[in-house]
């Protein structure tokens, strides 16, 4: 703090007149009766000029948190990833910024996080987390000759990177995309058949000691990846997420869900709400209060519609309706020959 002006400046030097008629009154005190001698004194030194006051300079405020723009945390360690991975992230060091590696939340599975290049320093970010379809856990570079089922991951990463490109050039907003990688097909110890040649249904579940997925575990994980190694400061984090799933991804969704999570502003299924995955979701989000949006996206030729066909329903309703006719018969006759549930016997 600037010391006060009263204390800064410098205390006004004696003037001479007043020098003299204190020293009068000192010999008139003392009763001396002879004149006093009238000293010789030399012209008063001119005051010395006031310094001239400098304001102090205005303190720097130190930032809480680095730059956004610092450098982009590397990978872990490569032997931690597998070796499709590490070759895809390879091929973006210079683009966006790019960090791979496992967390707790997935199951100590890989978690890619990528930010846009060129980010807006001053505008908030946005996380949006994406969850891949069928066999898009295999990320290989494609080569002639290696199966689609192994380097359709690469390909579905790479869509989505480009689409959180163009979101983030059209948005006044910035974009961070999390991109949690799947175990693929894995055996659930509570189902039988069917669902043990099925998708991975246990993705982003923490209700057994063989579940260990926890969205809220990887949310936390994310914010503490883009707060300490991304240097972007928690408040510019906006609260709510975008979470999506594309194709199987939908089950992800329903889990997370089913958990009760508060950190999703919105679901959104991309040709995913197949099996009821939707309809799940949105029940979820009802039974624990959560006040989330469910929004359903069905593309012509998407790859996962409500009636499991490779193109929309509404395509195919004007020529369903007209077979209906022919087989409303059939269909009720059927109805009529069926057993009686349990509880039309007890009705009965």
């Amino acid at each position: 703090m600037a010391p006060s002006r009263e204390r800064g400046s410098p205390r006004p030097p004696l003037r001479a007149g007043l020098l003299l008629v204190t020293l009068a009154a000192a010999a008139t005190a003392c009763g001396e009766r002879e004149a006093v001698p009238r000293p010789t004194t030399a012209p008063a030194p001119a005051p010395a000029p006031a310094p001239a006051l400098v304001s102090p300079p205005l303190p720097q405020i130190p930032e809480a948190e680095p730059p956004a723009r610092a450098a982009t945390p590397r990978p872990v360690d490569p032997d931690a990833l597998p070796p499709g991975l590490q070759d895809f992230v390879a091929t973006r060091e210079n683009r966006g910024r790019l960090w791979a590696g496992p967390m707790a939340g997935n199951g100590d599975r890989p978690v890619i996080v990528y930010l846009p290049p060129e980010p807006d320093p001053l505008a908030e970010y946005r996380l949006v987390y994406h969850f891949h379809g069928t066999y898009s856990e295999n990320i290989e570079r494609r080569a002639p000759g290696l199966s689609k089922k192994r380097w359709v991951g690469w390909e579905r990463l790479q869509q989505t990177l480009d689409a959180i490109d163009e979101l983030q050039a059209r948005r006044p907003y910035n974009v961070a995309l999390v991109y949690p990688v799947s175990a693929g097909k894995r055996k659930d110890p509570e189902q039988q058949g069917f669902f043990n040649r099925a998708y991975d249904r246990m993705w982003m579940r923490a209700d057994g000691p063989e579940r260990t997925d926890s969205f809220d575990a990887l949310h936390d994980e994310v914010r503490g990846l883009l707060t300490r190694s991304f240097r972007i400061r928690a408040s510019a984090i906006v609260p709510g997420v975008l979470a999506e799933g594309h194709s199987a991804g939908g089950i992800a969704l329903r889990n997370i869900a089913r958990s009760g999570t508060d950190a999703v502003a919105e679901y959104l299924f991309l040709d995913a709400s197949f099996d009821g995955w939707a309809d799940g979701c949105y029940a979820a989000t009802r039974a624990t209060a959560t006040p989330a949006r469910v929004s359903v996206v069905i593309t012509d030729g998407g790859i996962a519609d409500p009636f499991a066909r490779h193109d929309p329903w509404c395509v195919e309703l004007e020529q369903q309706a007209a077979a209906w006719e022919p087989a409303r018969r059939r269909c009720e006759g059927a109805r009529r020959r069926r057993p009686p549930t349990r509880q039309t016997r007890a009705g009965a």
